[in-house]
């Protein structure tokens, strides 16, 4: 946790929750965006952030006390946790920040962050996404960070985030209270120490062993192996629909993931895990075949046996006797 002298100076109210607590202003997006649709945009942080000095990037407290519904930003957000812990929730999974956590949000990642208490202290660093991608080419070749992830980081579609510990890493704690330290003694030099120190944090982190205490977490990752547990326990059931509403995507999207994660159509990837299930019924049980065939989900009995004939070479009674 950063010195308590810092904390403290964290923890005293802001303007913004002064409002909040006072009932005068409690939903984010009137503050925040002038457009249907809840995107906060870079420069009208920068209008509200006490101590910004700079367009590319600049610093503030996460006001507390009040929920931010699901939006977007059109830059790239570091928040650090100073004290206690704050939960994002991005698609329908809930990441956890506890003190000394951080996560890295991807530009255009849809998410909403669930009310504060009083104890619970973050920062948002806000970085336009030409200054990240700047400081990232900057890095030397060793970075632990491929090109890919940058780039998700910076893309216009998808949840893409990275996750970061720095309970046991004293220098980038040392980073982001010096960062921290110049935002609440209001540094005249604030810009430059943030550019510099924002560089300096991608560094360290990037160098971490991804088996030590670097953890990429990606919402492409986590939903490749949401998918995979959905299609397994729900094959005879399973639509690209269902399956994009549970990860909050739309079908669209999620079918384009879908050939990325697998090289197959959703349909032939459902296909696969219905006809691996076919085949372990067709050794491990004596159930009639259309019993199996209504079991994994197809209605049409002429169609699955053209299909299964086609995989195997053979039908599903000559297949269940040479087993």
């Amino acid at each position: 946790m950063l010195r308590k002298e810092i904390t403290d100076k964290l923890s005293a109210i802001t303007e913004e929750e002064q409002s909040i607590l006072l009932s005068k202003n409690t939903d984010p997006k009137n503050r925040y965006s002038k457009s249907g649709r809840f995107i906060i945009e870079r420069r009208r942080i920068s209008s509200i952030s006490v101590g910004e000095s700079t367009a590319a990037i600049c610093i503030r407290p996460h006001p507390r006390f009040c929920e931010f519904p699901h939006h977007v930003h059109d830059y790239i957000e570091i928040m650090y946790v100073c004290k206690g812990c704050i939960t994002h929730v991005i698609g329908k999974e809930e990441i956890k920040l506890d003190t000394d956590e951080m996560i890295i949000l991807g530009k255009n990642t849809g998410h909403s962050v669930k009310a504060t208490g009083d104890n619970d202290i973050g920062i948002n660093i806000i970085i336009s996404s030409e200054l990240f991608e700047t400081i990232y080419h900057g890095m030397t070749s060793s970075s632990h960070l491929s090109d890919e992830q940058i780039e998700n980081l910076l893309a216009s579609d998808g949840n893409h985030y990275m996750f970061f510990s720095a309970k046991q890493n004293i220098e980038v704690k040392n980073i982001i209270e010096n960062m921290v330290s110049s935002f609440v003694c209001k540094d005249k030099t604030i810009g430059y120490i943030l550019k510099q120190s924002v560089s300096l944090l991608l560094c360290y982190l990037a160098s971490e062993n991804q088996d030590d205490t670097y953890i990429e977490r990606t919402y492409k990752n986590k939903s490749k192996q949401k998918l995979i547990d959905y299609i397994n326990s729900s094959y005879s059931t399973a639509t690209l629909t269902e399956a994009a509403q549970m990860l909050g995507l739309s079908p669209s999207y999620l079918s384009r993931l879908v050939r990325s994660y697998f090289g197959s159509s959703f349909k032939e990837l459902l296909m696969e895990v219905r006809f691996n299930a076919v085949c372990d019924m067709l050794k491990d049980t004596e159930l009639p075949i259309g019993e199996i065939i209504t079991r994994v989900g197809y209605e049409n009995g002429s169609y699955f046996h053209k299909e299964f004939k086609k995989r195997y070479g053979m039908t599903p009674n000559s297949y269940r006797k040479k087993q």
